[in-house]
């Protein structure tokens, strides 16, 4: 039996859209004007970093409260995030004989030690131990080698003299250090690195069997206020550009001369080749790269939008897309009271149905539920983009109601504030702990913090990194949100918003700088670049829109073509974090045949797999097997990081064995 579709006639149409709109308005209102609560009432933020094996690692961490600030945990977060899987932190005062015997590193922060613990240090040492100290007591000066002269001066910059051949690779252009550093004179250490009056920073020193490692500052602290800018200037107006941004707490803080490397990773890096160099007469570190499947960086996308319709948004994706990327959209809708967003949900819902669903829905909507779910269904990411004006809890409360009222949720776990506004040194990644978000993408390169006094602009870290890692406090006390930089900008480099604050190239010029730093990242500094692309020069439509568009175009090809992954905020945080949580178990090194074989429980990463490194060579012997346990091979894939060649094998998730052998 044929059936015919029945046309619906425009009074039965109203009747419909009339009635389902007032029963949902009946319903949405009663919803609405209750406002929720943030899920967790913790606004501390604080958490414990996963990752950490506590019964079993090579390099031991000493946290000792007795220094503080005590920056032991981010000096742990440092080397989880150089890859390091074999770590292990204890408190001061449960070191012991055996606890010693179990590691090969231990590396030890600022603060006074018992004399029980300055022998068992030593001993440690004596018998073929590493002992590296961070600006460490003066209890242990002899075994450093050097004489404290008890006094302490401003940071300013570090640089490599040594000669050594194994360093060839680390930066040799001065990079800066802030924090106070330690006045010492050599006793039989052979200086490294000096300050610019050419006054020791860094030295190593043969003792017994052993070898110790001296920082003359407290390099975790320092890297902290590379990265976060200066906590005293925290809420204070510095750059001229209305509104306290991240960006004024590194206005005069960065030197402008030096952001075309990120200065934070580099030093970080440098205390990474220095401990594989230190271990060789033991078994070398395991480390994994940084990025998945061993990419060479990584391009995080990202677009704000702020009532922008469903047209506008899709151009970002569909650009992301066609390099088999994804991306992540922070998004404000428009400005609505309480009876507006009842009546706009419910519109969306009859907007699902057949016959009406149509002609409500229009030619252009705003994103309703159902077409965010199929962004989501492709692999990207829709999240909120509060407004903190009126202050930054209430902002976010009154923001995360809006997005979850509309139907948005759940919320992803990434975030980037309007207009990049920033309060304290760290209390937004406080109060975004608090609505389960766990990336930040708020310090930004733009405005007058990056502009030289002749006017000319500087490109490339204003924070000192390509590299997330978690947000420390002022005490040194680790957060739960990561801290992912946004390098490249549309508003800085084009005439987007027209403030007065950018550079106003075109967007070939603009992809030109842009294709610069991606090149840079995958020659010498391996990052995840974060770009922000505006939806809003799609609404604008016209020359701006052409312009962006170009620049967006230009940049995706380029970085494909280099082999950067495109992926969203929340896409390279699943890999953050499955990368933070793989476990290290039984280590063996018989060292008569020099053949080390590990045991490692790799977790499901959606992303891609992680990728383990081990240097090609380790003191006077070269890798001559590596792979998993079934799998060993001759001819492993290379990488070359620092100036050190390492070879490298992809962890499926699963419980592995590795096996290395050396020649």
């Amino acid at each position: 039996m044929e059936t015919m579709k029945r046309q619906i006639s425009r009074r039965e149409f109203l009747a419909t859209a009339a009635h389902t709109t007032a029963a949902g308005l009946l319903l949405a209102y009663g919803l609405e004007w209750q406002p929720l609560a943030a899920p967790f009432a913790d606004a501390s933020g604080l958490a414990v970093p996963p990752g950490t094996n506590e019964d079993a690692g090579q390099l031991l961490i000493l946290n000792n409260p007795g220094g503080q600030p005590n920056f032991s945990g981010y000096l742990s977060e440092i080397l989880r995030t150089e890859g390091f899987v074999s770590l292990r932190r204890l408190h001061v005062a449960e070191l012991n004989e055996q606890a010693l015997a179990a590691v090969q590193v231990v590396l030890l922060g600022p603060g006074a030690l018992h004399s029980s613990l300055v022998a068992l240090l030593h001993d440690f040492v004596l018998q073929g131990g590493v002992l590296v100290g961070f600006q460490a007591t003066g209890q242990l000066a002899e075994l450093f080698g050097v004489h404290d002269l008890g006094a302490r001066v401003a940071g300013d910059y570090v640089q490599m003299i040594s000669e050594h051949p194994d360093l060839a690779g680390l930066e040799r252009g001065p990079l800066q250090v802030h924090g106070p550093c330690a006045r010492i004179a050599l006793a039989g250490a052979d200086v490294l690195a000096t300050n610019q009056a050419g006054d020791p920073l860094l030295c190593w020193h043969q003792v017994g069997r052993g070898r110790t490692l001296y920082w003359a500052y407290d390099l975790a602290r320092c890297i902290a206020l590379l990265r976060q800018g200066n906590p005293e200037w925290a809420d204070q107006e510095r750059d001229g550009m209305e509104g306290i941004r991240a960006s004024d707490l590194f206005y005069g803080w960065i030197d402008l001369e030096r952001m075309a490397v990120p200065q934070a990773d580099l030093q970080q890096r440098m205390l990474s080749l220095l401990l594989e160099l230190l271990v060789q007469a033991g078994p070398p570190l395991l480390r994994l790269w940084y990025f998945p499947e061993g990419a060479p960086s990584v391009l995080v996308a990202t677009g704000d939008a702020h009532g922008s319709r469903v047209s506008h948004i899709e151009q970002l994706y569909t650009a992301v897309e066609q390099h088999a990327g994804t991306a992540s959209v922070y998004y404000t809708p428009p400005e609505s009271d309480l009876l507006g967003r009842a009546t706009r949900r419910s519109r969306w819902a009859l907007a699902e149905l057949p016959l009406v669903g149509g002609r409500l829905r229009g030619n252009d909507p705003l994103p309703t539920p159902a077409q965010i779910a199929a962004w989501r269904a492709r692999g990207h990411e829709f999240g909120m983009h509060p407004y903190v004006e009126m202050g930054l809890e209430p902002g976010y409360n009154t923001y995360w109601n809006d997005f979850i009222k509309h139907g948005y949720g759940p919320l992803p776990p990434t975030v980037r504030t309007h207009r990049i506004l920033w309060h304290g040194w760290v209390e937004n990644a406080r109060i975004q702990a608090r609505y389960g978000l766990r990336m930040n993408l708020d310090h930004y390169h733009s405005g007058p913090a990056v502009r030289h006094a002749d006017g000319t602009w500087a490109y490339g870290y204003l924070s000192g990194t390509g590299l997330p890692m978690r947000f420390v406090d002022n005490d040194g006390a680790l957060l739960s949100v990561y801290q992912q930089p946004t390098q490249l900008v549309d508003e800085h480099l084009m005439p987007v918003f027209a403030t007065g604050f950018e550079v106003g190239l075109s967007g070939a010029e603009a992809a030109e700088v842009t294709m610069a730093q991606i090149a840079a990242s995958v020659a010498h500094y391996p990052a995840a670049l974060g770009l922000q692309c505006h939806i809003d020069p799609f609404l604008f439509g016209g020359n701006i829109a052409e312009e962006v568009g170009t620049w967006l175009a230009t940049t995706l090809e380029y970085a494909a073509s280099q082999g950067l992954p495109i992926m969203s905020a929340e896409r390279w945080l699943n890999f953050i974090e499955a990368r933070q949580a793989l476990q290290i178990g039984a280590t063996f090194w018989e060292a008569d045949t020099q053949r080390l074989t590990v045991e490692l429980k790799v977790p499901p990463n959606p992303v891609g797999p992680a990728v383990l490194l081990l240097p090609l060579r380790h003191g006077t012997r070269e890798l001559r097997e590596f792979g998993l346990a079934a799998q060993q091979t001759t001819s492993a894939p290379q990488i070359t990081l620092a100036g050190r060649t390492y070879a490298t094998v992809a962890l499926p998730p699963a419980q592995q064995r590795v096996v290395a052998v050396y020649g």
